[in-house]
């Protein structure tokens, strides 16, 4: 790192002047929900809503300024601390030891391309929250932030542990656009469904603040609506094709331009067309690998990679920036980013799978019971045509069987010496990979109804969450178990 760079983060700097309006606009889209329902009981009156508009952003502007102005930061490279202080009334200065920093994320969402700047965040393992997020630096700090942090890492690495190979050469791994929209087609169908289906509720509900009376009219389009086979079919391919044009587009925007290359030790990772991101990590503090791959990506040798740092506790899990995703990866794409991760190879492994009567216990909870309550209310209510009534029936009853079948089929723990691997999933298959050594808890347990059976079932903590599979062989679990602990505490490396 050179001296010009030493001295001019050696002193407390501000962000960006400009960086006041980043904070105007970050605030007024945080808080433009709560100022809707402000407007709710004024009866959306024009010039009451323009009043009710500008005391809204004066005050944001005012609370945007404070927070701008009395924001500042440092390193002190002499300690090996980066320093933030920050709050008007209730002052606070934080303290960052270098070897705590997880992770230098460098991002610019559409308004910090409007006015050419960036955010830059750092996030620290264990800790309540992100410890550093800086709204608004030029591109050169940007740039002088991402060598600092590279140099940290390097520093850290050498003088602690040697368990990474050096990669001499940089190497890259690009997503095109055509894999990126293979990805979008053939991905999050359960997600995406499940986010519209709470979409619709949420708009149910804000109707209901409103207090506009909706029932009517549903009532009277079920009445009016004629149910028959084609429209049937016509409203599932509508839903099909919405949940299609959605994962597209979504894939499309938050991964246009997907580039990662490795550095020495690190893998730094760009991508995004409105918020382009720009991630630093190390391998060493990677917690989980996990990969997932559903029939049709199967068929296309495509899937999608998950790694996982060390998270913060009350970071909300859309904010958590210790999760890099890698969209599309073919399999040989997959193999060199984890042969870059992992020192070990992964070598004979035990492969332990869960009894039978985890399927029939799935079986019994979530078919073979709703569908004798769905008989019982259709004899008593008779909510559905009894041919209609019929075709839901056998469909729920044939779908849930081969899902609590398919559940129970891909419920694999794989054990090897350096390694566990736990497999799960219906329709996406996702594989996890855990190094034993960086496992932090382990749990063992089995129900009383379990005893008498020989069954158990393991739960794994790390710093980058919780996998777990049940029903399984008590005593191998058991043996796994020892094995896993006795790894822990002899294992010298370092996983932060």
């Amino acid at each position: 790192m050179n001296k010009e760079i030493i001295e001019k983060y050696s002193v407390f700097r501000k962000q960006s002047k400009v960086g006041a309006l980043v904070f105007l606009f970050d605030s007024i889209r945080k808080n433009a929900v709560n100022f809707l329902f402000i407007l709710v009981p004024t009866g959306f009156d024009l010039i009451v809503f323009i009043i009710v508009s500008l005391i809204f952003v004066f005050f944001m502007a005012i609370y945007a300024y404070i927070k701008y102005y009395y924001f500042e930061y440092s390193f002190d490279f002499e300690r090996s601390e980066f320093l933030i202080k920050k709050g008007w009334l209730k002052k606070t200065k934080l303290s960052v030891p270098f070897e705590k920093i997880q992770q230098v994320n460098i991002n610019q969402n559409i308004i910090h391309k409007i006015f050419s700047l960036y955010e830059i965040q750092m996030d620290t393992a264990g800790s309540k929250d992100t410890e550093v997020d800086i709204k608004a630096v030029s591109k050169k700090i940007a740039e002088d932030f991402k060598e600092i942090s590279e140099t940290i890492k390097k520093s850290i690495s050498k003088n602690v542990d040697n368990n990474i190979n050096d990669i001499k050469q940089e190497e890259s791994l690009e997503i095109d656009l055509l894999t990126l929209v293979k990805t979008g087609l053939t991905s999050q169908y359960f997600e995406t469904l499940g986010a519209m289906i709470a979409l619709f509720f949420v708009g149910l509900g804000f109707l209901n603040d409103l207090e506009i009376d909706y029932a009517p009219a549903i009532v009277d389009f079920y009445d009016k609506t004629d149910f028959n086979v084609l429209a049937i079919s016509i409203a599932i391919f509508i839903v099909i094709y919405i949940v299609l044009m959605v994962n597209l587009c979504l894939t499309l925007i938050k991964y246009y331009g997907y580039k990662a290359l490795k550095k020495l030790q690190n893998l730094e990772v760009k991508y995004g067309l409105i918020q382009t991101k720009s991630i630093l990590l190390s391998p060493i503090k990677v917690q989980e690998f996990r990969s997932t791959q559903n029939w049709i990506q199967k068929k296309i040798n495509l899937r999608n990679v998950r790694i996982s740092q060390a998270s913060s506790m009350n970071v909300a899990a859309p904010n958590r920036r210790n999760i890099v995703d890698v969209p599309g990866c073919s399999n040989e794409q997959k193999d060199k980013l984890f042969d870059f991760i992992y020192d070990n190879k992964i070598n004979d492994e035990i492969v332990v799978r869960p009894s039978i009567r985890k399927f029939l216990i799935n079986f019994s909870l979530f078919a073979l019971l709703p569908t004798i309550i769905f008989i019982v209310l259709q004899n008593n209510i008779s909510f559905l045509d009894n041919t209609y009534f019929l075709y839901f029936t056998c469909i729920y009853f044939v779908v849930s069987t081969f899902a609590a079948w398919r559940f129970y089929r891909n419920s694999i723990l794989f054990y090897s010496e350096n390694f566990i691997r736990i497999q799960s999933g219906f329709w996406d298959i996702k594989t996890k990979t855990i190094e034993n050594y960086k496992i932090q808890s382990v749990m063992l347990y089995q129900a009383f109804w379990h005893k008498r059976f020989n069954l158990g079932g393991i739960i794994l903590l790390t710093a980058g969450g919780m996998s777990y599979i049940t029903t399984c062989n008590y005593e191998v679990l058991k043996k796994i178990t020892n094995n896993v602990i006795y790894k822990v505490e002899t294992s010298k490396k370092r996983w932060m």
